[in-house]
């Protein structure tokens, strides 16, 4: 479950190439779950939404609340990440408690009242993202993959970070993933070829 976070590292020139394999990437975390079972949410603020709108086709059926919409603004940006931040706070306080170490561990007890993944899809970060932004979205990537929320970003390298998070941190807990010779592939752990 900890190398479902992951950071697609990107410069200008290969932004579409980024948005491709995390659109690849989307599409096989979703045929791999059982319906129902995970949510999306996705910024796309320099897209405006276009980058993830096949991804709209999700919103029109009424099972499982796949995909509202996707998110562009500051403002709504912000209180998608609260409502993940709080989402959290209510999986660690009403699930897990200390009886369950993951949500995983809950999942498998729980049966069909199993609680859903959630996925924070960020396009172009860290565009539109204010400073409590920032701190929302670093304890999301510090916390999430034990309460079930993952984060994939697409890092435009050259944009700074912002001031609240870590360089360190964001490798350390998500799986990087850079273009190499046209495939993306990671350079921090020892996996030497990924096909998305």
């Amino acid at each position: 479950p900890h190398d479902v976070s992951v950071m697609f590292e990107y410069k200008n020139d290969h932004r579409d190439q980024a948005l491709a394999a995390t659109r690849s990437y989307i599409l096989r975390l979703m045929a791999a779950i059982p319906p129902g079972k995970a949510t999306l949410t996705i910024v796309d603020p320099v897209g405006l939404g276009e980058s993830f709108a096949a991804f709209m086709h999700l919103a029109d059926s009424d099972e499982g609340r796949i995909l509202e919409r996707i998110y562009t603004e500051e403002r709504h940006i912000e209180e998608q990440l609260l409502n993940l931040t709080e989402h959290m706070e209510e999986v660690i306080q009403k699930y897990l408690r200390n009886e369950y170490p993951t949500i995983d561990d809950y999942n498998r007890n729980a049966g069909q009242i199993a609680e859903p993944y959630r996925f924070l899809v960020m396009a172009d970060f860290p565009v539109n993202l204010s400073d409590k932004d920032s701190r929302r979205l670093q304890g999301i990537i510090r916390s999430g993959a034990r309460c079930g929320v993952y984060v994939i970003l697409l890092r435009d390298l050259q944009r700074a970070l912002p001031q609240d998070i870590s360089e360190a941190e964001l490798r350390e807990s998500m799986l990087v993933l850079k273009a190499v010779d046209n495939q993306w592939r990671t350079l921090d752990r020892d996996i030497s070829d990924i096909n998305i």
